[in-house]
Order: C-alpha cells, then structure tokens, then sequence
C-alpha cells in the first residue's frame, strides 16, 4: 500500500513529527516471535492478520521532489495475507470485496504505534494479493515468484532442469525472483543468468 500523508508519523516509542532517522530508515511493525507467529496463524485462519506485519518506508524524507513541502509519501509492505480467500469466505471469496477492510486493518496497526497516522492520510493506494496479480503477473501477489519452501530452492527453483537460468526457448535466459536463490534485492538472480548468458554466446562463437 502506498500513502500520501501530510506530516510525518509520530511514533509513540521515538516521538516527534519533525524529521528523525528512524523516518529515513525501514521501519518494521512485527515487535516480537509471538507478533510474527500470530499474523502467520490470523492469516491462515481468517484470510488476512488481525496485526499485519507492516514495513514502511518513507522515500520523501530523502527525496523532497516526491511530495509537495511539509508532506511526504510512505509504501507500506504488508505481511500475513493469504494470496487467495477461501471459497466459504464470508461476503465472497473475492480480494476486490476485502481490499479496502484489508487497508483499514493496516492503517489501524500502524496508527497503534504512530497514533497521527491515520488522521495524517490524503490517500491511499492498496495493492491486495488480486491487485498485484493482475497489475504485475505475480500469482497470488507472491513478489518471491513461488513460495522459498524445500521444493522451490536451489536445483528445483523455478523447476526441476530449468535452474541454470535458461529457458526451453533458445536463447532465452530467466532470472528475478524465481530463479535461484530467489526473492529479495540483492541482484544475484539477474548476475547468474548473465553470467550464463556470456558463457552461451561464448560457446557459440
């Protein structure tokens, strides 16, 4: 999700509206084991967690050009989620009918820690688990390209027989978060399948 909001947050535990680091630092809502486990457990249950893992990040307080003066923007990378609702779930199974209970449930968690949050909200732009499927190509909103569980790592990611980057198409190389060794902003997938690409074209000269 992403925000425009007319002042900074005011955490309770770092207080102040006026630009601190922590504004310029990922900022993560998920304060114990206990937290993280049962937004896993709320989102298997219910569809989507009670207290949502949250990630802010506030890109305006290192770029000004990002929002007008005294403003700023925020996206909020929200966990636990189910990438799609069970068929028996109430008021329809559908992320569009869910998408803006889903937001509200968010800003609420945030707003528990930084209580001017919601009050600080223009608007607001929600991505559901749907959204981002349709928007992006990620099945069931999984930025990751497939879940990093025992049958997706290393030789079996994205299949069995495809991990050295290339496709069945000649000359058509993969990579990004369903290559190996997966999600996350490290690069390495895009390195690995250019590495491989540089050997091909070698071999074939």
């Amino acid at each position: 999700m992403n925000v425009a909001l007319s002042e900074l947050p005011d955490f309770t535990c770092c207080p102040g509206k006026q630009l601190q680091a922590h504004h310029q630092s990922g900022i993560v809502i998920g304060p114990d084991m206990h937290y993280l486990e049962q937004a896993y457990l709320d989102a298997k249950q219910f569809g989507w967690s009670k207290k949502p893992i949250v990630e802010m990040l506030i890109p305006s307080t290192v770029d000004d050009t990002l929002a007008p003066k005294g403003q700023h923007v925020a996206s909020l990378f929200c966990q636990q989620f189910a990438p799609q609702l069970a068929a028996d779930f109430p008021g329809g199974n559908n992320w569009d009918e869910h998408r803006e209970a889903a937001a509200d449930t968010i800003i609420d968690t945030v707003n528990r820690y930084a209580p001017n949050f919601k009050s600080a909200i223009i608007a607001r732009q929600i991505h559901s688990p749907l959204d981002l499927e349709r928007k992006f190509g990620l099945t069931g909103g999984d930025i990751f390209h497939g879940a990093l569980g025992i049958d997706q790592l290393w030789s079996n990611r994205p299949v069995m027989g495809y991990a050295d980057y290339r496709s069945p198409i000649k000359n058509l190389f993969i990579c990004g978060s369903g290559t190996h060794p997966g999600g996350g902003v490290t690069g390495i997938p895009g390195h690995n399948a250019a590495r491989e690409l540089l050997k091909s074209f070698k071999l074939q000269q």
